[in-house]
């Protein structure tokens, strides 16, 4: 069905995702805008799911076999200089060699984004931030695929909210805007911004971010609800709530989806919240 696109049947998830979980799966790597186009055909004609793999950074695999073709976009990694301080990034840049190539070309702005495990596509559609931050403030316009065809979008055009965009189609890659900078001042922030991840955050252990969306009109904020509740520590099979940030679970090497699943059916019954989930459950 995908000839000639490389390939890999039977692949194991967990190698795929940061919370290291997860069954079986077929994963595609188009090369080029071409390529994904014929996949997205092929999945259409025999009404088959797909969906796009970043970095799998807030992803949770089904333990089984996952019939959803999962297509890859790494090899849309392309940086490339458009002005002085516009840059066009590929949807399968990953955020650590982003922010190297921004500090060696003295570009400030993403330092905030340090240390999360994250690509750009990724962060782009669920508008990701942290530290008061969010992508979608480098954001010039994205290049998207849709209905076969590939469009350019104005950021005037889009809408962006907390964790969430109106982007539809697959994200090709967005031209991004940031300040000039001195190399020493941005490598100073990276670290520091790195720093306090590790010392907030379960850095060490395997997990895939923030399990629960923040609600920001009714001042919800889930890590601080669940510590309320003592639930650090909490455990089910292999998946724990992390003592260092209420906010994560995390996999103690050999947590099971369903283990996860169950944990957070448990918050939710024991504070009474129905959270909604800022990861996302891949079957």
């Amino acid at each position: 069905m995908f000839n000639g696109i490389e390939i890999i049947d039977n692949a194991d998830l967990k190698k795929y995702c940061t919370f290291k979980i997860g069954g079986r799966g077929t994963i595609v790597f188009p090369k080029n805008v071409n390529e994904l186009k014929r996949i997205v055909k092929e999945c259409d004609k025999n009404n088959l799911n797909y969906f796009i793999l970043g970095n799998g950074s807030n992803l949770l695999f089904s333990d089984f076999e996952i019939n959803t073709i999962l297509v890859s976009l790494k090899y849309f990694n392309e940086i490339r200089q458009v002005k002085k301080d516009e840059v066009f990034v590929g949807a399968g840049v990953n955020l650590f060699p982003l922010n190297i190539y921004l500090k060696n070309h003295n570009l400030s702005g993403l330092e905030w984004s340090y240390g999360i495990p994250g690509s750009i596509g990724g962060a782009i559609f669920m508008n990701a931030g942290a530290f008061g931050h969010s992508i979608s403030e480098n954001i010039l316009n994205i290049k998207v695929l849709k209905c076969g065809k590939v469009e350019n979008i104005s950021k005037k055009n889009l809408e962006f909210s907390y964790r969430k965009s109106n982007i539809n189609g697959i994200i090709l890659g967005a031209t991004m805007k940031f300040k000039e900078g001195n190399l020493d001042e941005i490598a100073f922030l990276q670290q520091d911004y790195l720093e306090r991840r590790k010392m907030s955050q379960p850095y060490d252990k395997f997990s895939a971010g923030s399990v629960f969306k923040r609600n920001i009109e009714k001042n919800i904020i889930p890590a601080k609800i669940i510590d309320t509740f003592g639930l650090k520590g909490t455990r089910i099979g292999g998946a724990e709530i992390s003592k260092k940030h209420a906010g994560f679970i995390v996999n103690n090497g050999d947590a099971k989806a369903i283990d996860v699943l169950a944990l957070i059916e448990y918050i939710k019954y024991k504070t009474g919240e129905d959270l909604e989930l800022e990861i996302i459950y891949v079957k």
